[in-house]
């Protein structure tokens, strides 16, 4: 989860909740309201016309698996079976190996996000390469895939890390879009910073808060509005920033 760094404009970090909403009982305006309201004051935004007209974005979480790891997952499939990308510590992995099967079995992917999340710019070689090593090795022998997606911590990264997620065959991801959920803020600001992404972005959201759980469905209404679908990342021929001087090769497209 981001902290201030030289490395990244990110702010500092802490660490679930939603009802759902379900997918097609929605052109009964009134009953259907009365059900899809639980997650927030305003009725879901309507959906555009034709599904994924507009293209895809990732939805992605650092920092799990925790606790909250079912309720994340039951709150995607209730906003209509939606995949996201999970970046996962090692630490964590070995604290809820059974969250980390939950996820591999409803189609959520796994992504590594090190082992104990340091700031891994200050932790030298060979020790930011155990960071990365440490974790494929425990999700491998705990899914039978090895992550394929890396996240830094915080962001910080450099290109010694960079070179250590390709020696493992992994592809850095950063964010385009940041939530800002570790930062105390209300559901509703979460959902309204998340629906700044645009085609092909990525949004940074984090497990752990009761806040950004109850956002999930919203956002999934609001990108559905704009004919926007959750979808995969996978490498970018062409850099994408995130923010100024800062770029990485991976985006959002169909799963």
């Amino acid at each position: 989860m981001p902290k201030a760094s030289p490395a990244s404009p990110v702010a500092p970090a802490s660490r679930r909740r939603t009802r759902a909403r379900r997918g097609v009982a929605r052109l009964a305006a009134a009953t259907a309201a009365v059900c899809l309201l639980a997650v927030g004051p305003q009725a879901p935004a309507a959906r555009a016309a034709t599904p994924c007209a507009n293209g895809y974005v990732a939805i992605t979480f650092d920092d799990g698996p925790t606790a909250m790891t079912p309720d994340y997952v039951r709150a995607l499939q209730d906003a209509g079976w939606v995949r996201a990308t999970f970046f996962l510590t090692g630490a964590h992995a070995l604290d809820y190996p059974e969250n980390v099967d939950l996820l591999a079995q409803n189609g959520q992917w796994i992504g590594n996000h090190s082992y104990s999340h340091p700031f891994l710019d200050e932790q030298g070689e060979p020790a930011a390469f155990n960071e990365l090593l440490g974790t494929n090795q425990i999700l491998l022998a705990q899914t039978g895939t090895a992550p394929t997606l890396f996240r830094p911590p915080y962001g910080r990264t450099n290109a010694d890390i960079r070179q250590d997620a390709a020696v493992l065959g992994m592809t850095e991801v950063l964010w385009t879009t940041d939530s800002f959920d570790y930062n105390g803020i209300t559901t509703d600001a979460i959902v309204d910073n998340a629906l700044q992404v645009q085609p092909g972005g990525i949004i940074l959201l984090h497990e752990g808060y009761a806040t950004t759980l109850s956002a999930i469905p919203r956002i999934v209404d609001g990108l559905a509005a704009r004919g926007l679908c959750a979808g995969k990342v996978v490498p970018s021929a062409t850099p994408v920033e995130a923010w100024p001087g800062t770029t990485f090769y991976a985006t959002a497209a169909h799963w």
